[in-house]
């Protein structure tokens, strides 16, 4: 592979994976598990707080607090399992604008346009940093989000191996399956 190669070898693998209509299993955990760094931030000191107060009052009260907490964090777990492994895979081909962010801004959403020039932004990336280069077409797999869309993957169209990443017939029948 050529050390200027705009795609990585995580990238790679990540297209491979994508183009059958499935996330990759370092994706699919980042989706589920997401929203623990929030929940554990809010629950924990919950538990230090509420735990001595309950019990005052009830014997065990930090032990219920604790286990509600952890109730609490499992049902999360798996009810975005369970969403996330059901949800369809999307893929477009996508032109990047005149402006590209630069590599410092990352707090950025990443917008690529259709080519009827409608905006897609993505306000989350599961996909290794790659730089845009303007006005380029790019292979795109990501998921649609109620609020957002998920960057999976993505490689320049005119790329050697573009073919190769390409949506596979098990894409289409997965994302017939799942978006009915």
């Amino acid at each position: 592979m050529d050390k200027r190669d705009s795609v990585n070898e995580y990238m790679r693998a990540r297209l491979l994976v994508n183009r059958q209509g499935r996330l990759t299993t370092d994706q699919w955990k980042d989706m589920v598990t997401e929203p623990l760094a929030v929940l554990g931030l809010l629950l924990v000191p919950g538990v230090f707080i509420l735990g001595p107060r309950l019990g005052a009052f009830i014997w065990g009260g930090f032990a219920l607090v604790t286990a509600a907490a952890v109730i609490a964090l499992a049902v999360s777990l798996v009810l975005r399992a369970r969403r996330y492994a059901r949800a369809p895979v999307h893929f477009a081909v996508l032109r990047a604008g005149a402006a590209t962010p630069p590599f410092w801004a990352f707090w950025q959403p990443t917008v690529l346009y259709t080519e009827t020039g409608e905006p897609l932004r993505f306000g989350k990336r599961l996909a290794p940093y790659t730089r845009l280069r303007r006005d380029l077409v790019y292979l795109v797999y990501f998921l649609q989000e109620d609020k957002t869309n998920v960057l999976l993957s993505l490689a320049p169209a005119d790329h050697p191996d573009a073919e190769l990443w390409q949506p596979s017939a098990t894409f289409h029948s997965r994302f017939s399956q799942r978006r009915s």
